[in-house]
């Protein structure tokens, strides 16, 4: 807790005030801008225009030239994107026909591995005869 005496006045307390200077340089600018802009207003007023059959006739071609542009570059681009999904479609269906392929030859050699199996234990219960004496396993 601080003690003050209630019997001395408060400090006198100053407060500054200083007044701009108002630049005249920002004002003269937004001035300068503003003429520019009533007079830019002004031109694109007064301009006369002009209605002259054939220059709509020729913006009209021009503007039909450049569709017809359009659309062929469009068309090129589906073709070309339709050519692409052609082409890694087909090597899709050969790498698949290439995998079939190599399952059935595996298959196949498979199938024959177990014919050629089954013909020799059928070889070795025909040895079992007298008549025939059993065959010498190849090594």
């Amino acid at each position: 807790m601080t003690y003050t005496d209630p019997n001395i006045p408060p400090p006198e307390r100053r407060v500054e005030i200083r007044e701009r200077s108002s630049g005249s340089a920002g004002w003269l600018i937004a001035g300068m801008i503003a003429v520019v802009a009533v007079i830019a207003v002004g031109f694109l007023m007064m301009r006369p225009t002009t209605n002259d059959p054939n220059q709509l006739q020729q913006a009209q071609e021009q503007g039909r030239q450049a569709g017809l542009v359009e659309g062929a570059s469009s068309a090129t681009q589906a073709a070309q994107v339709a050519a692409e999904n052609a082409a890694r479609d087909a090597r899709s269906t050969a790498d698949q026909a290439r995998r079939d392929t190599a399952q059935a030859a595996d298959s196949a050699a498979q199938s024959a591995k177990d014919a050629a199996d089954r013909a020799a234990a059928s070889r070795n219960d025909q040895a079992a005869s007298p008549d025939n004496p059993p065959a010498q396993p190849q090594q």
